[in-house]
């Protein structure tokens, strides 16, 4: 079946209909935390909540077996593998959804230990802001801890300018994928470039007739 790949316009549209969604969603599962636990709470477990409303709605809608986002669904257009001519596996999508949500997490929260451990001295309390909820801190802490105490200082000083580097390249990394995007028009975002997942219109998936959906996308499986 002859496929078209979608214009760089109706993947960004997408992508900022699917930020759109996600935004009301942890917005939604943090006022329920804050009206629950408080405002305390809600500022330690928030980049968790974050992360589990972002999996909830890829779960229910890549992972889901319906192969569209409701961005990607919005502007008709349906995910694909490298060949081009089927929808990605399962484990494929999978892999998508851990490299677009989870790992930026963990790397995120990897970092921001390493960075408070080499600035710390003596028994300062560690910040408040950006750290992991006190269940799932102290394995992570004391790992980094035991591992910053193996360093010279002169070793702890490189690497926390390393840190501070790799921080400011990994955002310098996402805007020069971004404007490359918008130079060729494929990959949107990195775990898709990783993955290999690109798009192809689905003319009718717009459709409230979910079997002639279904039929087309058949041509895909």
């Amino acid at each position: 079946m002859a496929s078209a790949a979608p214009s760089p316009p109706e993947v960004v549209r997408a992508a900022q209909k699917d930020d759109y969604y996600r935004g009301g969603l942890r917005s939604a599962a943090g006022g329920a935390l804050h009206n629950l636990a408080g405002a305390k709470k809600w500022l330690e477990w928030r980049r968790e909540v974050e992360l589990v409303s972002d999996l909830a709605y890829f779960s229910l809608t890549t992972l889901a077996g319906s192969y569209q986002t409701l961005g990607e669904e919005y502007v008709s257009v349906v995910q694909v593998g490298p060949s081009q001519r089927h929808v990605p596996s399962k484990l494929r999508r999978g892999i998508l959804v851990a490299l677009h949500t989870v790992l930026p997490y963990l790397l995120d929260k990897a970092l921001l230990h390493l960075e408070h451990e080499l600035q710390a001295t003596g028994d300062s309390a560690w910040p408040l802001r950006g750290s992991l909820a006190p269940s799932s801190q102290s394995g992570m802490r004391r790992w980094v801890h035991r591992f910053v105490a193996t360093l010279t200082e002169q070793q702890q000083g490189v690497l926390l300018r390393a840190v501070s580097v790799l921080k400011q390249s990994l955002g310098c990394l996402q805007r020069l994928h971004v404007a490359w995007f918008y130079i060729h028009g494929t990959f949107y975002h990195l775990a898709k470039r990783f993955t290999g997942i690109t798009y192809t219109e689905c003319p009718l998936c717009r459709e409230k007739f979910l079997p002639q959906k279904l039929v087309y996308l058949r041509h895909y499986r």
